[in-house]
């Protein structure tokens, strides 16, 4: 049953998404989003001058009208100037031209109206947020002179209460965006640690099936896609249990890290498979790999064997039909008795008798 208030009209809910709540997360989303700092110089252009203009009627009644047409103007012709730059192809500090942009008008402003724009200094510290958002760490402190300067001129003349504001607007312009910097950089850096281990396997500390699939769409002919399964791993597992089975998969995971090249790529394909990518190489240099790869195994767990099989990609191949011609050459290697290497063409290299379980 619904309540009622005097009146007869329903409640409204506080958490109402369509409310002003929403609204600024909105705007704060656009403003952060990717961190872009051209994105979010261009959106701060438009809410600096929209603020300007609309609360001129505010702070000077008698002039608002050719005030709030003034702050327009410049504001399009900035927010024009703007779009015109080709900003993708300028080094990124280039950016802070937006707040420099802002703060000059801002300033002239401040001079022609003798002291009534001191009304819209904080809003110099939306414009050190956004270099605390979208620059490094030191910017605020590079762009605190020209910030400074700019306010200066917003006031109607020096005095000693204006002296202790620009300490204290000092103190929070910089704090705020060497904070705001900071947690971009702990957020970067979480995201990225997130990435890392949504696409890595933590057994063997080697690639997972996701990141496989990703990298295998970035192959081209020439490269070299290897299958390789451990032995008798089922019955390994069943006779010393899931805990031996686990040693032997990250032991393996070491021994394929250090035996690729670093261009190389290797991925746990799921259960006791794994996967190879070898860019730019040959049947006859992968061989030469598995054979080293076969070598050190051999030296750290003599009891467990692998066997492989590998299919070089083809022009015509996607992602899948690669992976389906390396099965089917893995698919020969193990019934051709295991611990050997198999390719479409035949038999690589190997053990020259099957091993025992």
């Amino acid at each position: 049953m619904s309540q009622t208030v005097c009146g007869g009209e329903p409640h409204r809910r506080r958490n109402d998404p369509s409310g002003l709540s929403a609204r600024l997360s909105h705007f704060t989303a656009r403003l952060t989003q990717a961190w872009d700092p051209v994105a979010g110089g261009r959106l701060l252009l438009v809410t600096n001058g929209a603020v300007i203009a609309v609360t001129t009627p505010l702070v000077d009644e008698d002039r608002w009208s050719s005030l709030a047409l003034l702050s327009a103007s410049v504001t399009v012709l900035a927010w024009l100037a703007a779009l015109a730059v080709p900003w993708s192809r300028l080094p990124r500090r280039c950016t802070l031209a937006f707040p420099l942009l802002a703060w000059a008008a801002m300033g002239g402003l401040g001079l022609a109206t003798h002291g009534v724009a001191a009304n819209w200094g904080v809003l110099f510290t939306l414009w050190f947020a956004y270099l605390g958002l979208t620059h490094r760490s030191g910017s605020s402190l590079l762009m605190l002179v020209p910030g400074l300067a700019c306010y200066i001129a917003l006031w109607d003349g020096w005095s000693a209460q204006l002296v202790t504001r620009m300490i204290l607007v000092a103190v929070v312009w910089v704090l705020l965006a060497e904070l705001l910097c900071a947690l971009v950089a702990r957020s970067t850096a979480l995201t990225e640690e997130m990435r890392q281990l949504a696409h890595l396997d933590p057994l063997t500390n080697l690639a997972n099936r996701r990141d496989l699939d990703q990298r295998l769409t970035a192959a081209h002919p020439g490269d070299t896609v290897v299958l390789l399964d451990l032995d008798h791993f089922k019955a390994l597992n069943d006779s010393q249990g899931h805990t031996a089975g686990d040693s032997v998969l990250a032991d393996f995971g070491l021994v394929v890290r250090a035996t690729l090249r670093q261009a190389d790529y290797a991925a746990r394909y799921g259960g006791e498979e794994f996967a190879l990518l070898l860019p730019e190489t040959n049947e006859a240099e992968t061989a030469v790999t598995l054979q080293r790869l076969r070598q050190r195994w051999s030296v750290l767990r003599p009891d467990v064997t692998f066997s492989a099989g590998l299919a070089c990609w083809r022009t015509e191949w996607d992602s899948t039909e690669a992976l389906i011609a390396a099965d089917r050459a893995l698919y020969r290697a193990k019934s051709s008795g295991r611990n050997c290497d198999y390719s479409a063409a035949g038999r690589i290299n190997g053990s020259a008798a099957p091993q025992p379980v």
